[in-house]
């Protein structure tokens, strides 16, 4: 597990209590500001999931541990993925801090002995989506957007809040067009171009 191998993170006793444990892994290694993200995110996900008729607690769970592996520097995560002879597309190779949601997803299964396969898969899926995606898949996928991590309202909110009021699937098509059609798509990782076509077909067919 990456975790013990790298000197710098510090690893707290854990409780046993999931929201408890990642506030406290998360404060141990200096990541305060990613700690008011994921619990602003756990609770957009609560909230869709009461809305869309998902498991709440999945949805909650699924928010706290997206960004969890913030505590690792991306340039390890890349050495570690080619160590572990990942698959890694261009868009990773590009921008080392993709591989995050991979990472996230490991951690939770790992270290915090994770099994719930819609957990899983909405984390390791958060930033970039992935072909015919589930309800919690998304559902994170959006609450992430929609609780940003920068300051202000991000500039796609009330299209994607708007577009709600149809779909998981549109609001997810319509965040990620707006991306695209306004340059903000850094590199376009393999998942995320399996995902928007697979929802444009979906939705225009």
């Amino acid at each position: 597990m990456i975790l013990q191998k790298l000197e710098y993170i510090i690893l707290p006793p854990k409780t046993g209590d999931l929201a408890t444990d990642v506030a406290n892994l998360l404060r141990h290694n200096g990541r305060e500001d990613t700690l008011t993200h994921v619990i602003d995110v756990a609770r957009v996900n609560g909230e869709l999931a009461d809305r869309f008729g998902l498991v709440r607690d999945t949805c909650i769970a699924a928010g706290l541990l997206h960004d969890i592996s913030a505590i690792i520097q991306p340039d390890d995560m890349m050495r570690y993925a080619i160590a572990g002879g990942f698959e890694i597309c261009e868009a990773e190779h590009r921008f080392p801090f993709l591989l995050h949601q991979r990472f996230a997803r490991m951690i939770a299964s790992g270290y915090f002995e994770v099994e719930d396969r819609d957990i899983l898969s909405a984390v390791a899926c958060h930033t970039s989506l992935r072909a015919s995606p589930t309800p919690c898949d998304m559902a994170l996928f959006i609450a992430d957007k929609l609780a940003w991590d920068q300051e202000g309202t991000p500039p796609y909110y009330d299209a994607v809040w708007s577009a709600l009021d149809e779909s998981l699937e549109r609001a997810s098509y319509v965040f990620m067009t707006f991306v695209m059609d306004n340059g903000m798509l850094l590199y376009p990782h393999k998942d995320w171009t399996l995902a928007y076509e697979y929802l444009k077909g979906k939705l225009e067919s």
